[in-house]
């Protein structure tokens, strides 16, 4: 067990859940000591980070509120679409081998590697082309004044 052990003694003892004192061994007093700090360790890592289990939200009753999406507001909808649309004018602007990359890793949903095989190149030279591709539209869509995140 690490960190700081208890001193040796003839016995120790541990308080059970319901009150009751009961004498145990060293080795399983140090099993209990190291098993119920743990527990409070994850649960105080839980709370830091937000963590809830599932029985936890069924007894707040926000069990089914946890799975049950959120409808979008309209105008997330629609500067979602116009983003998207912009975004469309911008790719046109680009040679076809780049758009069809992009179409391919962000629309198909390929691989990197698969990405490589279909152009007969290596994994390493598809990751750099996808970058500055990136880079060249990021660039592009800043000289238009589009800025955002509904992408």
């Amino acid at each position: 067990m690490r960190g700081r052990k208890p001193k040796e003694r003839d016995s120790y003892i541990l308080r059970m859940a319901d009150g009751t004192l009961v004498e145990v061994g060293r080795e399983i007093y140090l099993e209990w000591y190291q098993a119920r700090r743990r527990e409070k360790y994850q649960n105080e890592r839980n709370r830091k980070y937000g963590v809830c289990s599932l029985n936890e939200l069924e007894e707040k009753g926000n069990f089914l509120s946890a799975f049950i999406d959120v409808k979008e507001g309209v105008e997330e909808i629609i500067l979602r679409d116009i983003f998207r649309n912009k975004v469309q004018e911008v790719l046109k602007s680009l040679p076809a081998e780049d758009v069809r990359l992009v179409e391919l890793l962000y629309y198909a949903e390929v691989t990197l590697t698969d990405a490589a095989r279909i152009f007969g190149c290596s994994r390493r030279t598809i990751q750099n082309r996808k970058k500055r591709i990136l880079d060249e539209l990021c660039q592009k869509m800043k000289q238009q004044g589009i800025q955002g995140g509904y992408f």
